[in-house]
């Protein structure tokens, strides 16, 4: 679709990029991926163009601009899904929308400790802070999955926006050894076992940047 433009950072480290992308791969539809390597001395002035906070990912669409993950993945899926983003049942749309807004503004020592990093492989122990956010998100995982899960392999059984949100989680759950219950650990290989996650993980180890921080220009 010539007139949809996506602006995503680093694929090796930009989180919050691989959420709308995901979606947009995962619905086919068309788009221009527009990337913008983070971090560099040139970094705002190539983003300044598209992105009113300087951060990735930002959606451009005809003549409307639309940046931060969630607020681009609510536009998809009403100006080019439907709806079909969310679950159709209210009551499962609530807490898909719920463990999304979750995932994107809590988990502060997640985000900080084990930042999304396709390239890496360590057995990195997690502070006691962690290990409690590890286990709400695995409480999540596994809820969600035992009780609206019945129709397929994805959080509400068919894939949704809540599943882009911790598709990144599951890359850096796998990347440090992350000791999960078997319930969560198998909601976890299925997004590590999605061809679109495959690629941009690809793709991420292929990128030669070696940043210290992975989420600050990102929202």
């Amino acid at each position: 679709m010539k007139d949809l433009r996506l602006v995503i950072g680093d694929k090796n480290y930009s989180s919050w990029s691989l959420c709308p992308w995901l979606l947009l791969k995962m619905f086919d539809v068309g788009f221009e991926e527009i990337q913008i390597a983070l971090y560099q001395d040139n970094t705002a002035e190539k983003l300044g163009p598209y992105s009113p906070s300087l951060k990735v990912p930002v959606l451009l669409h005809k003549d409307i601009t639309v940046w931060d993950s969630m607020a681009i993945c609510e536009y998809i899926s009403e100006r080019f899904l439907g709806g079909s983003g969310w679950p159709a049942n209210p009551k499962h749309k609530a807490s898909a929308r719920s463990i999304s807004a979750e995932i994107h503004s809590e988990f502060h020592q997640l985000k900080e400790e084990w930042p999304m990093n396709c390239k890496a492989s360590y057995r990195m122990a997690p502070s006691d802070k962690l290990v409690n956010e590890i286990a709400r998100i695995d409480a999540i995982w596994s809820h969600i999955r035992r009780r609206y899960g019945e129709n397929g392999n994805y959080l509400f059984g068919r894939f949704s926006i809540s599943d882009c949100m911790f598709a990144s989680v599951a890359i850096s759950f796998e990347a440090y050894s992350a000791e999960l219950s078997a319930d969560a650990h198998t909601y976890m290989q299925t997004l590590l076992d999605n061809p679109f996650v495959q690629k941009w993980k690809s793709l991420g180890r292929r990128e030669r940047e070696q940043l210290a921080v992975a989420y600050a220009s990102s929202a």
